[in-house]
C-alpha cells in the first residue's frame, strides 16, 4: 500500500508538470500521430483498476516518474537560462544575428531535451504494460 501511495503522488505531481503536452497528443493537436500509441502517467492513473498494474509495473512507473520529474527540472534550469542569455542578446542594439541564432539554437536545444525526456518517459512506460493493457488504453484513447 505504502508502494501504492508513492506511485500515485509521484503520479499527480508529475501529471501537472507534463500535462499539456500529453492533452496535445489526445486532443487533436499536432501530435494526433501519437494517439493511442503513448500512454500519459494521468490516463494510467485514471484506468489503474482496469489495467490490474502489479505491484513491479507501478514501482517501474514510480521510479519512472522521479527520474524524468529530476531530469525535468535540469532541464527547466538550463532552458530558462538560455533564454534569459537570449534575451540580453536581443535587448543589445544592433543585434549580433550570429550570436542570437547560436542562442535560439541553445534554447532549442533545451526545450528538445526535455520533450525526449518525456517521450523516452513515455516508451519506457508503454514497455512495462503487458500487450493486453496497451490494447485496452488504446480502446479508451480512440473513444471521443
Amino acid at each position: 500500500m505504502k508502494s501504492f501511495n508513492a506511485f500515485a503522488t509521484s503520479l499527480l505531481l508529475l501529471i501537472l508538470a507534463f500535462a499539456a503536452p500529453v492533452h496535445a497528443a489526445e486532443d487533436g493537436g499536432k501530435d494526433d500521430w501519437l494517439k493511442g500509441k503513448l500512454f500519459g502517467p494521468e490516463v494510467i492513473l485514471q484506468h489503474q483498476s482496469k489495467l490490474k498494474l502489479t505491484e513491479k509495473q507501478r514501482d517501474m512507473i514510480g521510479a519512472e516518474l522521479k527520474r524524468v520529474q529530476a531530469q525535468a527540472a535540469e532541464s527547466d534550469w538550463l532552458l530558462m537560462t538560455e533564454a534569459s542569455q537570449l534575451q540580453e542578446l536581443f535587448d543589445q542594439h544592433p543585434v549580433n544575428t550570429k550570436a542570437v541564432l547560436t542562442g535560439i539554437d541553445r534554447v532549442f536545444a533545451a526545450e528538445n531535451r526535455k520533450k525526449r525526456l518525456f517521450m523516452e518517459m513515455l516508451i519506457n512506460i508503454k514497455n512495462a504494460l503487458t500487450a493486453e493493457q496497451v490494447a485496452y488504453l488504446k480502446s479508451v484513447s480512440e473513444q471521443p
